[in-house]
């Protein structure tokens, strides 16, 4: 109570915290704070939902835990980032590979789509003022897709609605990329506009250079392509082949580990 409000004033906005603090933590932290001053202590509560483990509660005790340093070393931030977003931030997360991973695939969707406009927009000449113009259809698609958006974060910050939306728009976007008719600069600058702010500053899953990403994006699906064909060889009991791949991105220094749930890598 004395730090939230010696930093934050009182009454501050959001406070946030695990729906098991709720009692005694919480109801303490406003029961001190309100005596002390006759104030309220803050406007919202949001508490989150339990991290899960294939369907267990996640605790240091049981052992059954992941740190962010160990997520890291196997998913870029990116991913667990918009793989969180995915759940609504008050119910349970189950924190399974095989979700990151498809977490990750849909959003190297989203990045590619934003990516194709940015080459498009790279090789399309400025003009006049009226090339700055957005065509209406072009237009009322976006706007659709902010009130979209909009509608979602404003319900108890619907992040799972707001990405919907998102991805409502990718496949606009990737139909009027790949018609006949070239979209003018005007259209094609606010398409990445409303990228930029509903993925980009809203939910913080669009970097500014696509081009690092896309990058690293392909080193680990590379990575991660060799790590599939290495498992068929193994199950093809073809183990020389098998180890030949192991022992060829360990050289390269891509330490692969073998364990109940899969093989991961890290970079050594």
């Amino acid at each position: 109570s004395v730090m939230s409000t010696k930093y934050l004033g009182q009454p501050f906005d959001i406070h946030g915290g695990g729906v098991e603090n709720k009692f005694p933590h919480h109801e303490c932290e406003i029961a001190q704070a309100e005596c002390a001053s006759d104030e309220a202590f803050a406007r919202y509560w949001l508490h989150n939902g339990m991290l899960m483990i294939r369907g267990e509660e996640m605790h240091k005790s049981l052992g059954n835990f992941v740190t962010l340093d160990q997520a890291f070393r196997h998913w870029d931030p990116m991913v667990i980032r918009f793989f969180i977003l995915l759940s609504h931030y008050r119910g349970p997360i189950d924190f399974t590979q095989e979700a990151v991973e498809a977490a990750g695939k849909g959003l190297q969707r989203l990045h590619g789509a934003v990516a194709a406009v940015r080459r498009h927009l790279a090789a399309t000449p400025g003009e006049g003022d009226g090339a700055q113009e957005v065509p209406e259809p072009v237009a009322t698609l976006l706007e659709r897709a902010r009130e979209q958006f909009e509608e979602s974060m404003n319900d108890d910050f619907g992040t799972p609605g707001a990405i919907a939306a998102l991805f409502d728009l990718t496949r606009e976007v990737n139909t009027l990329l790949a018609g006949g008719e070239p979209l003018a600069r005007g259209a094609l600058e606010a398409i990445d506009t409303a990228y930029r702010r509903m993925a980009g500053e809203a939910l913080g899953i669009l970097p500014d250079d696509l081009e690092k990403e896309a990058d690293e994006g392909l080193s680990a699906g590379l990575i991660e392509t060799l790590i599939d064909i290495r498992r068929e060889l193994r199950a093809a009991k073809q183990w020389a082949l098998a180890d030949q791949i192991r022992d060829r991105l360990g050289a390269l220094g891509v330490q692969l580990q073998d364990g109940p749930e899969g093989t991961t890598w890290t970079l050594a």
